[in-house]
């Protein structure tokens, strides 16, 4: 069967059909809608922020510095070693020269 040009696949499955779809054909618009609203929901009760991974006690592989339960932390790739999410900064340098670091 060949299809006229002026007729897409949609209408003709209505003339033949009536206006109800065949089972599992839907309007594709209703679909779009659906799913946009099954997004919208999703967003709603996810949150970004519990992606987060932590490694309290572990030492950080960068600065050498103990990761405290507060602090982000991330496994680098291959010997899954922690690191801080964002390293603190180094106070060492802040004190006069000569001066041990207290602890």
């Amino acid at each position: 069967m060949t299809v006229p040009p002026e007729y897409s696949e949609e209408e003709l499955l209505r003339e033949q059909y009536g206006d109800v779809r065949p089972a599992g054909r839907e309007d594709e618009g209703e679909r779009e809608i659906r799913e946009h609203a099954r997004e919208d929901r999703e967003v709603e009760y996810l949150d970004p922020e519990d992606n987060e991974a932590h490694a309290p006690g572990q030492v950080c592989a960068r600065c050498k510095s103990v990761i405290t339960a507060s602090q982000d932390a991330r496994r680098l790739p291959g010997g899954g070693q922690w690191v801080h999410e964002v390293c603190p900064p180094d106070l060492r340098r802040l004190l006069p020269e000569g001066e041990p670091a207290p602890r």
